[in-house]
């Protein structure tokens, strides 16, 4: 339960540095009309996909941690269906992975051994719905209440262009009692983008890195990012499945 609650507090932030981008000078963007306009398109749109990548490093009095990281991808069909599968590396060298369905508020999980079976996971669902086009204004809106809103600019990726939204944070931000015991009083520091199509408003992308430090002995950095892709593919199907079946 713990590590659910956990990852449940991962996949709801946002992060990864954005690599091979050229930015243009800075336009003047209204913000509450650029949110407002993403909104609306999320709304509309029919289907689409998520992918949550969460990675972590740290150095604990000179000694280097193993690296840990979490993969969360999505589907999800309007108004209430998401299809999900989840991987999980502690840095012990085996990689745990399970897969769920979740259908307005009824779970399937699916287990390996017996296939699928409907079950209870108020926590899954929860996180799950943060991914709906109501829970992504949710997590944007509360981006912006707790970060320092930095720059709006336009950005060019693989010849499309993107508003890009930066915002700056400190450990005012940052709730440390997910750090290890050595780091807690660490000097922090964090950016977070956020990639809006210029033509659609629909998201790309939302992605932050954060640096943590104490001391020469004592340090790390994090990272959360979350791409979105395939909207309103029409070859998307999430159906109820069959109980027992072992097809995922």
């Amino acid at each position: 339960m713990k590590k659910n609650l956990l990852l449940c507090a991962v996949f709801t932030i946002a992060a990864s540095l954005i690599a091979n981008s050229i930015y243009a000078q800075e336009q003047p963007v209204e913000y509450k009309q650029l949110i407002a306009k993403c909104g609306k398109a999320l709304k509309q749109a029919k289907s689409y996909c998520a992918k949550v990548e969460y990675k972590s490093s740290f150095t604990i009095s000179s000694q280097e941690n193993k690296a840990n990281s979490a993969e969360l991808n999505i589907a999800f069909m309007s108004p209430d269906r998401f299809k999900a599968a989840q991987i999980i590396d502690e840095g012990k060298g085996e990689r745990l992975w399970d897969g769920w369905i979740i259908i307005g508020n009824n779970y399937y999980v699916f287990l390996p051994v017996i296939g699928w079976k409907k079950d209870n996971n108020d926590n899954r669902i929860k996180t799950c719905k943060a991914y709906s086009p109501e829970g992504i204004m949710e997590q944007l809106e509360g981006i912006e209440k707790a970060y320092k809103r930095d720059s709006i600019r336009i950005a060019t990726k693989d010849g499309t262009e993107y508003f890009v939204i930066k915002y700056l944070f400190g450990n005012e931000s940052v709730n440390m009692e997910y750090l290890p015991p050595e780091l807690r009083y660490s000097k922090i520091n964090g950016t977070c983008e956020i990639w809006i199509n210029e033509n659609s408003y629909l998201p790309l992308q939302q992605s932050s890195e954060v640096s943590y430090y104490l001391n020469e002995q004592n340090g790390g950095i994090s990272s959360v990012s979350t791409k979105y892709f395939s909207y309103n593919d029409d070859k998307m199907k999430i159906s109820e499945p069959v109980m027992g079946s072992k097809d995922f």
